[in-house]
């Protein structure tokens, strides 16, 4: 069991670092000197990365990494026919997007 998570890719490797830094509202430049340097986020970003992590988390206990991916770029009804990905850079949106990752798990219709 610890091999296949130690297999599972991070929200950073599936996503890339753009993508990521562009949900957390920081450059990409500084998203990647703080993955180098080990640096802890300042409080906000460190709530907002940590739903990131979350919702990967839920995803991958329903998806593959390559299907929580493109469910993550896909056009979702519950988010108003809009991707996970944009949603997540609006006030409010990681939120959202956990709440219907969370239905999902749970078999709720969202």
């Amino acid at each position: 069991m610890a091999k296949a998570l130690a297999t599972r890719p991070d929200v950073e490797e599936a996503l890339g670092t753009a993508e990521v830094a562009r949900i957390l509202g920081i450059h990409r430049r500084t998203a990647e000197r703080r993955r180098r340097a080990a640096r802890k986020p300042m409080p906000l970003q460190a709530q907002r990365q940590d739903k990131l992590r979350q919702i990967w988390k839920q995803l991958l206990e329903l998806y593959t990494a390559e299907n929580a991916s493109n469910w993550l770029h896909s056009s979702v009804p519950a988010l108003g026919d809009r991707r996970p990905v944009d949603v997540m850079t609006e006030d409010g949106g990681l939120e959202r997007v956990l709440d219907t990752v969370t239905r999902m798990s749970w078999g709720v219709p969202a």
